[in-house]
């Protein structure tokens, strides 16, 4: 980058003036004022080319801040732009900590008592999705594709059609359809 320094006359006469630097356009073979600014590259906005006002308006025609990004890092990027590429949180009263209040200390807490409803709620149905798996003969990490191989053999095998209809087979086939459909809800 080219600079000289515009030294006024009466400069060395007064003292509060200080002598400016003067910023050349560092386009090729341009001799102008360089008085607008351009970030050098996406890494670095704080580093800046000079330019003059028809080299500033080719520069930033072909200035594409997300080259060489993928479609994935550019959606990334601009999600990030919405908060200032600053960590966010939920800014909702509505807390929960998972606390075990053996004391009973908080028992008088709205937020804890419904945290803790929910957690009871949430056991019921965990050991009836847990029977569920065990009525058709299943483990908790299967597919959908084997409780549904399963769920077939079961209903094949406790048909009433194939068992000459014997209350025992339909009242086991009511239950495996009873856990499937328990099964399914919750998958």
């Amino acid at each position: 980058m080219k600079h000289t320094v515009n030294i006024n006359k009466n400069y060395m006469n007064n003292k509060s003036e200080k002598p400016q630097l003067i910023k050349y356009c560092e386009w090729k073979n341009c001799n102008s004022k360089g008085i607008y600014r351009a970030p050098k590259n996406r890494e670095n906005l704080r580093e800046f080319r000079w330019f003059c006002l028809e080299h500033i308006r080719e520069y930033n025609k072909k200035w594409n801040y997300f080259s060489g990004l993928s479609q994935e890092e550019i959606e990334k990027e601009l999600k990030a732009d919405f908060t200032w590429h600053l960590p966010t949180w939920p800014m909702s009263g509505k807390n929960t900590y998972d606390l075990d209040d053996e004391l009973e200390i908080l028992k008088n807490n709205k937020i804890y008592e419904k945290k803790n409803k929910d957690n009871k709620n949430k056991g019921i149905k965990n050991n009836n999705i847990n029977a569920a798996f065990e009525k058709l003969n299943l483990t908790l990490d299967s597919s959908l594709q084997d409780i549904k191989r399963q769920y077939k053999v079961l209903v094949k095998k406790y048909h009433p059609d194939a068992n000459k209809n014997d209350i025992k087979s339909n009242n086991k086939l009511i239950e495996i359809n009873e856990a499937y459909k328990i099964i399914i809800d919750n998958y």
